[in-house]
């Protein structure tokens, strides 16, 4: 066989396993609850009751997302201990639009993603169409 082309048949290979390889899923990580948004931009008011039971309710809520596309919960406790809450499968779409959480035995839970970055996750946990949760990657 001719060596140049034995050459061009192992690039040509190579470049193709580099594009098998799936792009990083950058939900991937501990995520831990940092506070309250408004879909307006308008600070939240911790003197509201109902949202400061919403943001006292998810302090020390962590979530966790690994690469074999499972989702866990813990709620961190007063005594700074953690308390296993969910585990589960889930999905994030191409689009990174909607976080899917897979039900077995009812219908998947589905959660606006409002924005994803390297370090910050805005999503949607209670459907509200006020306020949504702010994550930050630990």
């Amino acid at each position: 066989m001719n060596k140049k082309f034995v050459f061009y048949l192992i690039l040509i290979l190579a470049a193709c396993n580099a594009k098998e390889e799936k792009t990083p899923n950058p939900i991937v990580g501990k995520w831990e609850y940092e506070r309250v948004e408004r879909y307006n931009g308008e600070p939240i008011n911790l003197q509201d009751s109902g949202f400061n039971a919403l943001h006292q309710h998810h302090i020390g809520l962590t979530f966790f997302f690994t690469k074999d596309y499972v989702f866990k919960v813990t709620q961190r406790k007063k005594d700074n201990t953690e308390e296993f809450v969910a585990e589960q499968k889930y999905e994030l779409p191409e689009e990174k639009k909607i976080l899917r959480l897979k039900n077995s035995g009812r219908p998947d839970d589905n959660f606006p993603i409002i924005d994803l970055t390297d370090s910050l996750l805005k999503i949607n946990v209670f459907n509200s169409p006020v306020a949504y949760v702010v994550f930050r990657k630990q």
